[in-house]
């Protein structure tokens, strides 16, 4: 249950802050906004609604930072609006209060994101940005992007993205691009100087070509980009290496995009410190089984993954990080601290988003609590719940 109010106490929480877990810890919220963490007091809390943890985890709310769709709603068809109202109310019920909007680079598309965010305060409450795939990638590297949201670096173009705004500030708040291709350095400045993450993907750069840079990020470590060969190191290889040691990346842990095997070597190896649990998912996440659309072209989940139906050429995850994350302390990867590490702190923190993400006084009360084994039981989102006429209807309906 998503619970959309401003003043309220949670009690008798294992609270997850700083790093820890404190038990016992009764959380104050005043107009959406945290003021309280600590030992229970009355008279804090008399004239509050009251939520008793009775000893449940209460940790800050998931953040997604690589996601194109779920529950039957993406951006790429329909009402943009209502689409992506719909996702967030989807997300937020699986315990992700937060993310950032994955895309095919589409100027149009872009154009009807910022006019929905401008239009729904509910949204941009739950909408951190826009994540552009490309279009400066390499051809060969497109996996799932259709050709022709690829396109050689044109600074003109660069620049057209780049007035698509959200306030003062450019809608996209993250870019994938391939290093090796001509201009990418250039390119590289110009989206920093735009505080727009640089991510490195859907790539065929080897090791060796690639420039350090002060921060530095993977887009879906492994998929879609040079891989790990001992003769020629590619892309891959990069978290691993000492020169790259800064370097944060995002791990797709639905063990379909990355094998089993090959998530617990790169948590075992690199520990927690700069990964980013991601999703990759597409509208058909979160559902099952099933049948759909994107980019105007038939797609089917088997429930862990989704697929071009006459290629099978796998485009993205049917899994949330509410679920994957889970998965990974299930298997002793994560216990559950890094847990909200890898799918919330390290997220934002690439994202540079310093109002939401932990329990302290302060910040924005996006709070989730969980259950001894990890399964959501409550959501707490700081904004009013949206009222729009197109969501009276439950969230879920299959329209991708």
């Amino acid at each position: 249950m998503v619970n959309y109010e401003g003043d309220y106490a949670i009690t008798h929480a294992l609270a997850y802050t700083d790093g820890a877990l404190l038990r016992d810890i009764t959380i104050v919220v005043s107009e959406g906004i945290i003021t309280y963490v600590g030992k229970y007091e009355q008279k804090r809390v008399q004239h509050l609604k009251q939520y008793d943890a009775k000893g449940n985890l209460v940790g800050p709310g998931l953040v997604d930072m690589h996601i194109h769709g779920c529950g039957g709603f993406d951006s790429t068809r329909g009402n943009v609006q209502e689409n992506l109202e719909g996702m967030a109310l989807f997300l937020a019920g699986k315990g992700i209060t937060s993310f950032q909007l994955a895309v095919v680079m589409d100027l149009d598309l872009l154009g009807q994101i910022k006019k929905a965010m401008d239009t729904s305060a509910f949204l941009s409450s739950h909408l951190l940005g826009v994540y552009v795939e490309g279009p400066f990638i390499a051809p060969e590297k497109k996996g799932g992007i259709l050709s022709s949201g690829i396109r050689a670096f044109d600074r003109e173009y660069l620049d057209s993205i780049l007035a698509i705004k959200c306030g003062k500030k450019p809608l996209v708040t993250s870019m994938t691009i391939a290093p090796e291709l001509q201009g990418s350095e250039e390119l590289s400045s110009i989206l920093e100087q735009n505080n727009i993450v640089v991510a490195y993907g859907h790539s065929d750069c080897p090791l060796e070509a690639l420039k350090p840079r002060n921060t530095i990020h993977l887009t879906h470590l492994f998929n879609a980009m040079s891989g790990i060969d001992h003769k020629r190191p590619g892309l891959a290889a990069m978290p691993f290496v000492r020169e790259f040691s800064h370097a944060t990346y995002e791990l797709v842990c639905d063990e379909v995009h990355v094998h089993p095997s090959v998530i617990d070597l790169t948590i075992n190896s690199l520990g927690t410190e700069r990964l980013c649990v991601v999703s990759d998912a597409m509208c058909l996440a979160g559902m099952g089984a099933g049948e759909g659309i994107y980019l105007g072209r038939q797609i089917y989940s088997n429930g862990k993954a989704c697929y071009y139906r006459e290629s099978d050429i796998l485009i993205g995850s049917a899994m949330l990080i509410s679920e994957s994350a889970k998965n990974l302390v299930h298997k002793n990867l994560l216990d559950k601290q890094s847990f909200f590490q890898v799918a919330c702190e390290n997220p934002l923190r690439v994202l540079s988003q310093t109002d939401r993400g932990s329990i302290k006084p302060g910040y924005k009360a996006d709070l989730v609590m969980l259950s001894s084994d990890m399964e959501i039981q409550e959501v707490f989102k700081a904004e009013q719940k949206c009222t729009a006429k197109s969501h009276e209807w439950s969230v879920g309906n299959d329209v991708c």
